[in-house]
């Protein structure tokens, strides 16, 4: 059985969609810090994972971009900036690829938009990780959507996990609000039912200041944030490792080369 983690490295602007002004230097360093934490925990456990990146983040803070790269993480896209301007996978990538020297072939979606499989295709993409096959209600319907993997013309299709048979999602905000105990039994069913968990997080959620009044983040997402997250996230880790579950890239678990 394989896991592969998917961080979304992106700017944090969670507060934008709540009308809260929050500078762009502000959203990277919160960002920062918790990819910082996040390298540092892989590191020490020998996981690798898949960081779906901004452009945008990555001209910015090109060093932890590059530290992530040099320690045999995959680097993918996550589009150009997180925010509601025009997609632009194919610049996304390029940048990508110029700043690490390594091919970029994964694309996530800000937000898990639509997307078109034609278009990420001819940008010089392979796989495309932006499904989630739930229902999350003011964001998309996904419920009748394959939940396994499989193609959209020549474009793989890596929809995130979520639990059988009720498709539950296992995203983010379920490590946040759900009982540690509860979400490794959900997470069981989906390992079981597909053989594989496409578990996804965003490294701001790691951050200490997350619970700053002032960014309007709601409390079912704050009250397990920053410290509380890391312990948690690090004993799910635990747990993943105890049962048998290997990690990989999304990359290498789809059998793409370098």
């Amino acid at each position: 059985m394989t896991v592969t983690l998917g961080f979304d490295i992106e700017e944090f602007d969670f507060p934008l969609e709540r009308g809260r002004d929050t500078d762009l230097d502000t959203q990277l360093d919160i960002s920062y810090e918790g990819f910082d934490f996040l390298l540092g925990l892989l590191d020490r456990t020998g996981i690798k994972a898949t960081f779906y990146t901004t452009a945008n983040f990555a001209l910015h803070r090109p060093e932890i971009v590059l530290r992530a790269s040099a320690a045999g993480h995959e680097i993918a896209s996550h589009d150009y900036c997180h925010g509601m301007q025009r997609p632009d996978p194919a610049g996304s990538r390029r940048v990508l690829e110029e700043l690490t020297g390594h091919s970029v072939i994964g694309y996530r979606a800000p937000r898990l938009a639509a997307t078109s499989s034609a278009e990420l295709a001819a940008a010089g993409f392979r796989y495309d990780s932006s499904v989630n096959p739930t229902w999350i209600p003011g964001r998309y319907n996904n419920m009748f959507s394959p939940r396994g993997i499989h193609n959209d013309g020549s474009l793989v299709i890596y929809p995130t996990s979520v639990a059988w048979p009720l498709r539950v999602p296992l995203f983010w905000i379920a490590l946040h609000a759900m009982p540690l105990p509860l979400y490794e039994l959900l997470a069981r069913t989906a390992l079981h039912r597909d053989g594989h968990l496409n578990l996804y997080f965003h490294p701001w959620e790691f951050s200490d200041r997350l619970s700053d009044k002032a960014f309007g983040v709601p409390g079912y997402i704050t009250g397990c944030s920053g410290s509380r997250l890391r312990a948690k996230f690090e004993r799910l880790l635990a747990w993943l490792t105890e049962h048998g579950c290997r990690f990989d890239t999304t990359r290498n678990y789809l059998g793409f080369d370098e």
